[in-house]
């Protein structure tokens, strides 16, 4: 059983990924369950399909567990100041160190893996570092209304590096060129996206506060 520091240390690993666990998931499922509907036409909404139940089925994930919108507050306003910040930067540099064995590895099936987990693993830090300086400065109101895009770039970065870690395991069941395969399509299709979500966060926060008057 862990005791002292390094009970400390998993305790505050599984406080921070949980949230993203928890959303990321369900937000994915909601995804694959509309595309779903598109795949079968205009027959995807027709109850004989299915396909409409599935959807109707995984839209409450995302609500279930408090909803992924308040997991987003948990995981900006409790999560990332862990440690005074310390444990979510220790955690990117895992993940830095993870995306350095894909860029040095001679596994040429990898592609542009190593150089888009590069770009999704600076976007994740710089998005941390002005989160936590927001909260650090008492500027809650502009930490959280990047909180919902934050935590949809964390999950699609780990998506990235996970993937890629299960392609540089060598396990021995004759799937590692399946798990590449994978890994690179998410890396090379998915990832781009976390760029476009750094800028929501970082220079988002005054276009929502003045899109209230849309509200008034």
């Amino acid at each position: 059983m862990s005791e002292g520091e390094e009970a400390r240390h998993w305790q505050e690993r599984s406080s921070l990924l949980t949230p993203i666990a928890k959303s990321f998931g369900t937000d994915v499922g909601v995804d694959a369950a509309s595309m779903g509907i598109q795949v079968h036409g205009g027959m995807g909404f027709i109850e004989e399909t299915g396909a409409a139940r599935y959807l109707r089925d995984a839209r409450i994930a995302p609500i279930y567990e408090g909803t992924n919108g308040i997991q987003a507050i948990d995981l900006v306003t409790r999560k990332l100041p862990l440690s005074e910040g310390g444990h979510v930067r220790s955690f990117i540099a895992e993940l830095k160190a993870i995306a350095q064995e894909v860029g040095s590895s001679n596994l040429a099936d990898f592609g542009e893996t190593g150089s888009r987990l590069d770009d999704a693993i600076a976007d994740l830090e710089e998005t941390t570092e002005w989160l936590l300086a927001r909260l650090v400065e008492g500027k809650s109101a502009e930490a959280l209304a990047g909180a919902t895009a934050y935590q949809r770039l964390f999950g699609l970065t780990l998506t990235g590096v996970y993937l890629a870690k299960g392609g540089l395991a060598e396990a021995g069941d004759g799937g590692r060129d399946v798990r590449i395969a994978l890994c690179r399509f998410a890396a090379e299709n998915l990832l781009s996206e976390t760029a476009a979500l750094k800028n929501s966060i970082v220079t988002g926060a005054a276009s929502l506060a003045s899109a209230r008057i849309a509200l008034a």
